[in-house]
């Protein structure tokens, strides 16, 4: 990419590929010494492809003389080179730290001399000299944000936003951070056209990179043929399975990993899990102007990856073999994991309200997230968002910059109880936010999506508002149906844990904290019971539980 390129125009949102010395470095001489220590020098012709688009376990390359171009293909197969790595600059974005497709491809642009890392000698590399791997990991992460502004490597996703299965897919990608060229058959007139040339009638279409064309497919569909879906070792046991990839999961598996376990996170959706939801945490230690949920997830799934934990994302669990050593995990689509040890860390879910239609509108107008996804669906519209407590409060001062006007409904006579002091002052200093106390929805009205609710105050007053966008975030349903018969859970389906087991116990030695009636299964965060409603505690309890595993393994003599 030129420089012209690069720059920032005046009035325009400054892009990654802006930092360009932070996304295109170059190493230091120093640092080319010490990184050849780790790699081998190869001599490579003119048009020699290093890499291509679908590729898995690429190597990593460094260039000590002649250039790699970086290209994509443009709907008629022709190349475009995006980027150019010249001597001293080196090859790589996020997807080197996983086993899934690459985006793009590379070739020698000019015949030249390369440094090769294979995987393992790449992370030998990151971690024998950290001030190079600080250098790789801040360029991998830019040049990801830089794919996905610019659409470089891009799947194509044709359809309707009012359309639900639609914005699944969707918010999937953008949760999984895949570059995504959304085509809105309701607003993009380039949609029709792009769907009739695609010889097809049903949507959302999906138009992948190499030219897969996928008609309504589920996200674990698209996950697939994109290559997001890793390839998982069923025969040899893993160290510790990590069963959500929410705060809790994501430093299990960064504690687990970088203390030598063999970890894999099995994840159904997404990483962040209900934090990665989040606009915005304002009180986690160390953000003091806060920092997104899925920013937050992002960066502890580049540390966990880097360390070598495998992500398995979208996967979901659907039961564990617990009377067998290694414990055998069953995913819903047939593969298994066998694990030594688990740390079950699938988290809540917020609850649905009982109401007619909500089903109807689950998915459209229902939402349980307030990220830029969501904002861009109600935009100087009315929103209403159902809830007390911080996630609450955060998505209505979030979406209070978006939408027209927010209503915020809670049961209760005001907010004291639930919600930390910063986001009531926050919410009472807002003119785009009126707060209805003792008020709960009563009625949904609309057809094929949300027209207008209707809510009842405490004094049995009744209003009617055109609203097509609710935000629930009330209560927690744990998510334990996978865990029935496995480990003891309350009678509200958390897991219990540490003193709480009673005399379901096997073992003459005492549950370790946050250990399970299963020896050797532990949960933290959101899913156990009593456990406290922070991203900080749960991190904290991801963090702990790595040192009883080591116990546990001693023990099995693993």
């Amino acid at each position: 990419m030129s420089d012209t390129a690069l720059r920032a125009d005046e009035g325009r949102t400054p892009s990654a590929y802006d930092r360009e010395t932070q996304i295109f470095p170059k190493l230091t001489e120093d640092q080319l010494q010490r990184a050849a220590a780790f790699g081998r020098a190869e001599d490579l012709a003119e048009g020699t492809v290093v890499f291509a688009t679908g590729d898995r376990t690429v190597d990593f390359l460094i260039v000590l003389s002649g250039n790699v171009e970086i290209y994509d293909t443009d709907p008629d197969g022709r190349p475009n080179v995006f980027t150019v790595h010249g001597p001293s600059q080196f090859t790589g974005e996020l997807d080197l730290f996983s086993n899934r497709k690459i985006l793009v491809s590379g070739r020698m642009g000019a015949a030249g001399r390369v440094l090769r890392f294979d995987r393992d000698a790449f992370r030998k590399l990151l971690t024998g000299e950290p001030d190079i791997g600080e250098v790789i990991i801040r360029a991998f992460i830019l040049r990801r944000m830089g794919l996905i502004e610019q659409t470089q490597g891009a799947v194509t996703v044709i359809g309707s936003r009012k359309d639900r299965r639609l914005i699944a897919i969707e918010r999937f990608l953008r949760r999984n951070g895949h570059p995504l060229n959304l085509l809105d058959l309701d607003t993009d007139p380039a949609a029709a056209e792009a769907l009739e040339a695609q010889g097809r009638r049903a949507h959302p279409l999906v138009v992948c990179a190499n030219g897969t064309v996928l008609e309504q497919p589920t996200t674990f569909q698209v996950a697939s043929s994109l290559g997001i879906l890793e390839e998982i070792d069923q025969d040899t046991p893993y160290d510790v399975a990590v069963i959500g990839a929410g705060p809790a999961g994501l430093a299990a598996s960064v504690y687990a990993a970088s203390e030598g376990l063999t970890a894999i996170v099995i994840e159904a959706e997404a990483p962040g899990g209900q934090a990665g939801t989040s606009s915005k945490i304002e009180n986690y230690l160390g953000f003091p102007t806060g920092i997104s949920g899925q920013a937050l997830a992002g960066r502890a799934q580049v540390q966990a990856q880097r360390f070598g934990a495998v992500i398995a994302v979208p996967r979901r669990v659907a039961r564990i073999d617990c009377d067998i050593r290694p414990y055998r995990i069953v995913l819903e689509d047939g593969a298994t994991v066998q694990a030594r040890t688990i740390v079950i860390a699938s988290g809540a879910t917020y609850r649905k309200l009982d109401l007619e239609l909500y089903d109807l509108f689950e998915g459209t107008g229902i939402h349980y997230a307030a990220t830029a996804l969501e904002a861009s669906l109600c935009k100087d519209e009315n929103v209403i968002v159902v809830g007390g407590g911080n996630s609450a409060g955060q998505a209505a001062v979030f979406l209070s910059r978006h939408a027209r006007h927010v209503h915020m409904l809670v049961r209760g006579p005001g907010l004291a109880d639930s919600m930390s002091s910063y986001l009531i002052n926050r919410i009472d200093a807002s003119r785009r936010i009126d707060l209805h106390t003792s008020t709960s929805i009563c009625r949904l009205h609309g057809d094929a999506r949300l027209e207008r609710v209707s809510w009842r105050h405490g004094d049995g007053a009744e209003r009617t508002h055109d609203v097509r966008n609710i935000f629930v975030m009330v209560g927690a349903r744990p998510n334990s149906d996978f865990l029935q018969g496995c480990v003891a859970l309350d009678d509200r389906g958390f897991v219990l844990t540490g003193a709480d087991v009673r005399g379901d116990w096997p073992l003459t030695r005492q549950p370790h904290l946050f250990e399970t009636s299963r020896p050797g299964i532990f949960a933290v965060g959101d899913i156990r019971a009593s456990s406290v409603k922070r991203v900080a505690s749960a991190v904290g309890e991801g963090s702990i539980a790595v040192q009883f595993l080591h116990k546990i393994l001693a023990e099995d003599g693993a």
